[in-house]
């Protein structure tokens, strides 16, 4: 069964003492941050924290996560090398910044080189990034994610991190994704202690097609959760429609006096896969 991916939580890299906090904090996925939340003369010590962290994953808990620097930097190509010679058998490693397929191309032929199966996440946070999002989305099988960065996107266009200026950009993350057949995240709500604004966001993300959104503090967990799995009515409505179209020996049913063509039990379908994998 595929784990599901509807929540990521950060955590600065710095901070090797909170990692098994946030292990525990109830996300599907654990980011262990050495970009944004690294200071760089920090970035050595913190690289080897991280780097040791992921390699000592396995199949059991939150899938854990390391974003390293861009590898348009001398430490992102540091923290690759490192990632590569720790061979990790599980996990993710996440690329910020990424404005082409061949990135991806390049971090996919080290680890695989170094033997390591590790999967890989793309930030797509820039225009140029956007304008390549659905060659970045089809650049490799290794990758499991599309992450939507709306900072860096926003201070490119000069406008507000709001819904309205960024429903284009959401849209061609969750197309892109959707097509590759990988997950879609979107961006953190800054507003950490807001839970209800954190709920509204990701019900919002969800309504739009993403899978998951990002989280900044523990306390935005259970509302992206609750967004991103489906409520027992809609499991239980999603059954029905399943189970009308098995029962048709035409191809087409009818349920609650609705029409039930094979989009629509494509959807129910999706609905009860993501019931599954978020588990009970």
């Amino acid at each position: 069964m595929p784990s599901p991916r509807r929540s990521m939580l950060f955590v600065p890299g710095t901070r090797p003492d909170r990692f098994a906090k946030a292990e525990a904090a109830g996300a599907d996925m654990v980011c262990v941050d050495l970009e944004d939340a690294v200071a760089p003369d920090l970035k050595d010590a913190a690289r080897e924290d991280a780097v040791r962290w992921l390699a000592a994953g396995d199949a059991t808990g939150p899938e854990r996560v390391v974003r390293i620097n861009g590898l348009g930097s001398l430490a992102g190509l540091k923290d690759l090398q490192a990632v590569a010679e720790a061979c990790p058998r599980h996990g993710h490693v996440f690329l910020p910044k990424v404005e082409s397929a061949g990135e991806l191309a390049v971090a996919d032929a080290v680890l695989a080189e170094a033997g390591s199966p590790a999967g890989l996440i793309a930030l797509v946070e820039s225009l140029e990034g956007l304008a390549q999002a659905e060659a970045i989305a089809a650049a490799t099988p290794r990758l499991a994610a599309l992450v939507f960065g709306a900072a860096d996107f926003t201070a490119e266009l000069g406008i507000e991190i709001a819904p309205e200026p960024l429903l284009h950009a959401r849209a061609r993350i969750v197309l892109a994704a959707a097509r590759a057949g990988i997950a879609a995240l979107d961006v953190p709500t800054l507003d950490v202690k807001n839970t209800e604004a954190t709920g509204a966001d990701a019900a919002r993300a969800r309504a739009m097609g993403f899978t998951g959104k990002a989280a900044l503090h523990p306390a935005q967990i259970a509302p992206i959760h609750a967004a991103f799995t489906p409520s027992p009515a809609e499991v239980e409505k999603a059954r029905r429609i399943v189970a009308a179209f098995e029962a048709s020996e035409t191809g087409l049913a009818t349920l609650d006096g609705k029409l039930v063509e094979r989009p629509v039990v494509r959807a129910a379908e999706r609905v009860l896969e993501a019931a599954r994998a978020a588990g009970p």
